[in-house]
């Protein structure tokens, strides 16, 4: 069967989850606004990996309005669990070193952006919620 993107579908499974149901174009956009367009998987690959992901039974498939929704299944949300947790932790870990330095440069705020220091500070909370 081959490698399967991973980080693709556990991005999938994750704004599944924060978002509930979504049309594959619709998905295709929150993949590229959470990356801030710094990857950019081709539309032919997210609707690949859907088909995958429905025949596995990790996301449902359905008709509304013309257009085919997907909703996470409960094996779904087993499988990111199960394949997020890990990378999660690493990259928690080294986003929270960076997060901890920027915030001891002097002047920082004049070197970060709105944009950067408003995921930094909603990164800091998270991470503060969950003890990391």
């Amino acid at each position: 069967m081959g490698k399967k993107p991973l980080l693709l579908r556990v991005l999938i499974l994750a704004i599944l989850i924060k978002e509930g149901k979504l049309h594959g174009y619709l998905l295709y956009k929150k993949i590229l606004q959470h990356t801030r367009m710094r990857w950019k998987p081709s539309i032919g690959t997210v609707y690949h990996t859907l088909n995958e992901m429905v025949k596995e039974g990790l996301v449902s498939k359905y008709a509304e309005n013309r257009k085919y929704n997907y909703v996470i299944t409960s094996e779904g949300i087993e499988y990111f669990v199960k394949n997020s947790r890990t990378p999660a932790i690493r990259m928690a870990g080294v986003l929270a070193t960076i997060l901890e330095a920027y915030l001891k440069i002097p002047k920082a705020n004049s070197v970060l952006t709105k944009d950067l220091r408003e995921r930094l500070m909603t990164l800091k909370k998270i991470l503060q919620e969950y003890g990391i």
